[in-house]
């Protein structure tokens, strides 16, 4: 997938686009797309990213996996993690949604899903970080 309608359509297929309708979905991952050129994802969802607090986090971000890589474009920055080197990757169930966590040497990065199908983005990210 390497198109912002193919890459939101993919999300709401699998119910991992945090309610997101199509116009605003399609235009976050239209950034994605320009941000991340060339590249073709083998799965895609959106959540919050760097997730603290609902006044704390980066807000709607773009998520995309390539290869061993993690790709997200919040509205503040774009990031790439390579997978192979997330020492653990965890999900909980909270109150108000799934939060993962994906922890690195230098960094713990924590995503809000929502309400989305957790396990089904956790098993991507370990599929994807698996060396």
């Amino acid at each position: 997938m390497n198109t912002a309608s193919e890459l939101y359509h993919f999300t709401k297929k699998y119910d991992i686009n945090y309610n997101t309708n199509e116009n605003k979905g399609t235009l976050l991952f239209n950034r994605f797309v320009q941000t991340f050129p060339k590249t073709n994802f083998s799965f895609a969802f959106i959540g919050f990213h760097k997730y603290v607090s609902l006044k704390k986090q980066e807000g709607l971000t773009a998520y995309g996996i390539s290869g061993n890589m993690l790709y997200a474009l919040s509205k503040q920055k774009s990031y790439k993690y390579n997978l192979y080197q997330c020492k653990e990757i965890s999900g909980k169930k909270k109150l108000n949604g799934i939060r993962l966590a994906l922890v690195f040497d230098a960094e713990i990065v924590n995503i809000n899903l929502g309400f989305a199908d957790g396990n089904l983005v956790l098993a991507a990210l370990k599929q994807a970080g698996k060396k």
